[in-house]
């Protein structure tokens, strides 16, 4: 006899990875455990029973899905040949963390929806993923900010332009969709390589920090 229904989803990486992208999509109140495990064709009490709580099984998937979002940052930067110049392992990272962005879409809407608003969701999210990330790359903009090399941007200008900028067709799949009729169809890789281009460009423009005061002033 053939089974029907949905097929059992039973590793503990397919049950995150499903719950993550059921956050990201409705958000922490609109999921319960006993709708998402039925959903995934599971007893209603699968999840319950296998993570605990609901907020345990969103701290564990943040967590799960996060590592494998850096672990892929990790795997683009070890296919660029090695560097040791400041701005190139900028340029590095930014395409790395493009790159990965792509492949973790969910990751983008969820920090959309949480980066809205201080919770103890937003603020897990903070002290677990975001300031240790800054952290490790803060030392290489100052350098790169003290020796001239790049506009005096601030780390949460230069966050929100990758993050939340360059990213965003990536995660705003419906609003990316409309300007395929004058684009044509997105394709990652060509799209990365051009935004990392662009930011790295503007970065280090050597236009004066005062030209757009210059500007502005004429047209006082």
């Amino acid at each position: 006899m053939v089974s029907r229904g949905r097929p059992k989803l039973r590793s503990d990486a397919e049950l995150l990875a499903s719950a993550l992208a059921a956050f990201a999509a409705h958000g922490y109140e609109g999921v319960s455990l006993r709708t998402l495990s039925v959903n995934l064709g599971l007893s209603h009490s699968t999840l319950g029973q296998r993570f605990g709580s609901k907020e345990n099984l969103y701290r564990t998937a943040i967590d799960a899905e996060f590592r494998r979002f850096f672990d892929e940052i990790a795997r683009q930067r070890v296919s660029w040949p090695p560097s040791r110049d400041d701005l190139n392992e900028l340029r590095i990272l930014i395409y790395s963390f493009l790159a990965a962005t792509s492949q973790f879409p969910a990751l983008g809407q969820l920090m959309n929806q949480e980066g809205a608003e201080s919770t103890w969701r937003s603020d897990y999210v903070i002290q677990t993923v975001v300031r240790p990330q800054i952290a490790q790359i803060s030392g290489l903009l100052d350098r790169l900010r003290q020796s001239g090399q790049i506009r005096p941007i601030s780390t949460r200008g230069l966050f929100f332009m990758v993050a939340h900028g360059a990213e965003a067709p990536f995660t705003l799949h419906a609003l990316s969709a409309a300007f395929d009729d004058i684009d044509g169809g997105i394709e990652p890789e060509s799209y990365i390589a051009t935004m990392t281009d662009i930011i790295m460009s503007a970065l280090v423009a050597t236009e004066s920090s005062d030209s757009v005061a210059s500007v502005r002033s004429s047209f006082a």
